[in-house]
């Protein structure tokens, strides 16, 4: 008790040096527990933005299509695939169609790539008619109009009401063709469907490339994305008597997936490098106090203090200031944190639209707090405070009363 006593006025003895130490430790651990938050939102951001505007958290396809996506592996009787996936209630569905064109309006011509899509079940899978730059989304009802994509609609220099000709070979070898007219545009959300994306409603792709109500995939959204491998699991039962093949957006999206197995590990090793930082100057202000203290630390051991007592003290007051700036810097990160999840953090001004693993995100990025943030981050700071004490911890056990007293004349 009576070192703990010691330790305790020791650091109040010396107020501006305690505070300098415990401001640097907490403002260290402030810093790790925002960057985290903000690698979690920007990773789940990435996962929104790669399932809710285009993958969904599910894929059901004849198997091989994603080999080749040819226009012939087709899934024959949709309709029964609808109501299976319906009925496990574990998300929402949306049939498609997909089909290489040529799109044209006017002199102007580029390649394109249709998603035949059903509108109303679209809606419940992903957020496309949340994203568009002009226009509206494709409606149940409106038939005869495609949302392009935004650089294919600079290409051709068409907007909102303006008629593009799609050309294509359909699935009977026939040459299909038709007009239609541009219901809107959409925002830049992926640098494939940017440059070559032709919404339309799936019956007009029916009928343009001879499908005969047959379709290439099932895009699923569940409900609760965090039951990922029970669903897919479940999905793959339901869908082996129909010979179809199941794919997560993990498998589907293998860059991103690698991205995110990477990400805790990386993110560690980025705030141990920030807090690591921060320590030195821990070392740094302890040296200088042991400097300075170097006689009175004397005279304990003149008055029969031996070294491991004299470095439990100097322990026991980094073990204070630790705990101190434990309470000061999670609850300055936690705030931080909440502002930046509640208001975000716009970095449109340092180049517009993001990308990364192959996923173009917001930039407006969305911290997210958990609890793991700031326990982890705490767990950083306690192991790097207790590397950092050592040498100052046999710096002062090595003090003798000679020492001391020719040191401080």
């Amino acid at each position: 008790m009576t070192i703990l006593r010691i330790s305790w006025r020791n650091l109040w003895r010396n107020p501006r040096r305690t505070g300098i130490t415990v401001f640097s430790m907490s403002f260290g651990l402030t810093m790790m527990i925002v960057a985290y938050a903000l690698m979690d939102g920007m990773y789940g951001q990435m996962v929104q933005f790669a399932t809710v505007l285009g993958t969904g958290h599910i894929q059901i396809h004849k198997p091989g299509y994603l080999d080749n996506r040819s226009l012939y592996e087709t899934i024959d009787k949709p309709e029964a695939v609808l109501r299976v996936v319906d009925s496990a209630n574990e998300g929402w569905a949306a049939p498609r169609s997909y089909a290489t064109a040529l799109v044209s309006s006017g002199p102007q011509s580029a390649g394109g790539y249709i998603w035949g899509i059903d509108p109303s079940r679209e809606r419940r899978v992903t957020d496309f008619q949340h994203h568009l730059e002009s226009g509206v989304f494709l409606s149940e009802g409106g038939r005869g109009k495609v949302v392009l994509g935004h650089n294919l609609a600079k290409t051709l220099s068409v907007g909102p009401g303006d008629e593009v000709v799609l050309l294509a070979q359909a699935a009977d070898g026939s040459l299909g063709n038709a007009i239609y007219t541009v219901s809107g545009v959409l925002q830049s959300i992926g640098e494939t469907i940017d440059r070559t994306g032709v919404l339309m409603d799936i019956r007009d792709m029916d009928d343009l490339m001879v499908l005969h109500g047959k379709i290439h995939e099932v895009a699923v959204r569940l409900a609760r994305p965090d039951r990922l491998a029970e669903a897919l699991s479940r999905f793959k039962t339901l869908m082996a008597p129909m010979g179809l093949e199941v794919k997560s957006w993990r498998e589907l999206l293998p860059g991103l997936s690698e991205v995110l197995k990477l990400s805790s590990t990386s993110t560690t090793i980025v705030l141990f490098i920030i807090f690591a930082v921060a320590s030195l100057g821990i070392v740094n202000t302890q040296l200088m106090a042991l400097f300075e203290r170097t006689r009175e630390i004397g005279v304990m051991r003149a008055l029969g203090l031996g070294p491991i007592p004299v470095a439990a003290i100097v322990f026991l007051e980094t073990i204070f200031m630790t705990i101190i700036s434990a309470v000061a810097g999670g609850v300055g990160g936690a705030l931080w944190s909440w502002y930046l999840e509640v208001y975000g953090w716009d970095i449109s001004n340092f180049g517009g639209s993001f990308a990364y693993a192959g996923v173009t995100f917001d930039p407006h990025l969305r911290a997210s707090l958990t609890l793991t943030a700031v326990v982890q981050s705490v767990e950083i700071m306690l192991v790097v405070s207790m590397l950092a004490t050592i040498y100052p911890l046999f710096k002062a056990a090595r003090i003798t009363p000679a020492t001391a007293v020719g040191r401080g004349r």
